[in-house]
C-alpha cells in the first residue's frame, strides 16, 4: 500500500450551534464544542482511521493546545516527525453553525503556519516515492504549493480549504494529479459555478484542460462531480441526515486519497469518499473518531448510489 503524506493546517476547532434561527449582534442560545481541525489534519485523520499509512507536516504551538493536538495526531496513527514547533499561539478555527446545523460564518487564525518553512515541507516530501500521495492544502502560501507540486516525485493532490485561498492554485493547477473543490471554490477558480449537467461538465473540463488529472467537485447534499480524461460522471447518493455539516468535504478528500492509495479506480474512490462524508456528517465529533475501513466498505450499498455520465 502507498504512502499519503499530507502538508498543511492543524487547528483547535470552536464550534458553536444555535437551538433557534441565529439572531445577529445578540447573545444565541447554543451548544460550544472545542475539537481538533484543520483542513489538513482533518484529511491526514480520515486517511489514519482508515488504515493509510500516513504523515502530516504541520506547525505545533508549544502551548497547551498545541502539546494536546500534536499527542492527538500521533495517537490516531499520524506520523508527525516532519513537523515543527514554534512559540506562537495555536492555530484557531472558530464556527458558528445555524439551527440546522449548517455553517452560517466562520473565521480562522493560521498565522503559526508561517513557521512550517519550504525547506522543512520539502524535506518531507522528498520522502514519497512514485507510487506514494503528497497532499497539500490551501493554507500553504502560493510559493510553497508551486514548489511542492512541480517537484513531486510522486502523485500530488490538493484542497483549496476556501474560496479566498483557491486562486493561490491557479499556477499549481498543472502540477496537481488530483484536485478536490468544492462548487464554490470551482466558480472562482473557473468562472463556471456547477449547477446541473452542462455546468458540471464544462467546470470538469476546465480543470482538466488546466492539467489536473482527477477532478472532485463536491455537491454537497446533491453529490459529487468526478472528471478524468476518460470519463465525466455526477454521482449522487441519498439524502443524509445531518448531525454536523462541518468536515464532510475533509472526509470525501481522506477516503479518497485512502481509496487511491489502495489502487481503486477515481470512479470506485468517489464512492468509498461519498460514503465516508455521508456517515461523517451523520456522526457525532466523537462517533467520527470510529470510522473504518469496514464500515464504510459495509455502508456503500446503503448511499443508494446512482452515477450519470455527462456526455
Amino acid at each position: 500500500m502507498s504512502k499519503i503524506c499530507v502538508i498543511g493546517g492543524a487547528n483547535i476547532d470552536i464550534c458553536g450551534a444555535c437551538y433557534e434561527p441565529l439572531k445577529m449582534h445578540d447573545s444565541n442560545p447554543g451548544e460550544i464544542e472545542i475539537r481538533y481541525g484543520g483542513v489538513g489534519r482533518n484529511i491526514a485523520e480520515v486517511c489514519a482511521l482508515l488504515g493509510a499509512d500516513v504523515s502530516l507536516v504541520t506547525a505545533f504551538s508549544d502551548d497547551v493546545f498545541g502539546a494536546g493536538l500534536k499527542r492527538d495526531c500521533e495517537m490516531l496513527g499520524m506520523d508527525c516527525s516532519g513537523s515543527v514547533t514554534c512559540s506562537l499561539p495555536s492555530s484557531m478555527y472558530l464556527a458558528i453553525l445555524d439551527e440546522k446545523r449548517d455553517m452560517h460564518v466562520a473565521m480562522s487564525d493560521m498565522r503559526i503556519l508561517d513557521h512550517l518553512k519550504t525547506e522543512t515541507a520539502e524535506q518531507a516530501a522528498r520522502k514519497c516515492g512514485k507510487d506514494d500521495i503528497l497532499v497539500l492544502d490551501g493554507n500553504l502560501s502560493e510559493d510553497m504549493l508551486f514548489h511542492l507540486a512541480a517537484h513531486a516525485a510522486c502523485m500530488s493532490a490538493a484542497d483549496p480549504v476556501s474560496m479566498a485561498k483557491a486562486r493561490k492554485f491557479l499556477p499549481v493547477m498543472k502540477h496537481l494529479k488530483i484536485f478536490k473543490p468544492n462548487r464554490y471554490e470551482a466558480e472562482e477558480l473557473t468562472g463556471i459555478l456547477p449547477k446541473d449537467a452542462a455546468s458540471g461538465k464544462k467546470a470538469l473540463n476546465c480543470f482538466l484542460e488546466m492539467g489536473v488529472s482527477e477532478v472532485i467537485i463536491s455537491l454537497a447534499e446533491e453529490g459529487v462531480l468526478l472528471g478524468t480524461h476518460q470519463k465525466k460522471l455526477w454521482i449522487r447518493h441519498r439524502a443524509v441526515n445531518v448531525a454536523n455539516a462541518t468536515g464532510g468535504g475533509d472526509a470525501l478528500m481522506g477516503a479518497y486519497l485512502t481509496a487511491r492509495s489502495r489502487k481503486m479506480t477515481p470512479e470506485q474512490a468517489a464512492v468509498y469518499g461519498i460514503t465516508a462524508a455521508v456517515r461523517t456528517i451523520e456522526m457525532s465529533p466523537q462517533e467520527r473518531r470510529k470510522l473504518n475501513d469496514e464500515e464504510i466498505r459495509s455502508r456503500i450499498a446503503d448511499m443508494n448510489i446512482e452515477e450519470t455520465e455527462l456526455v
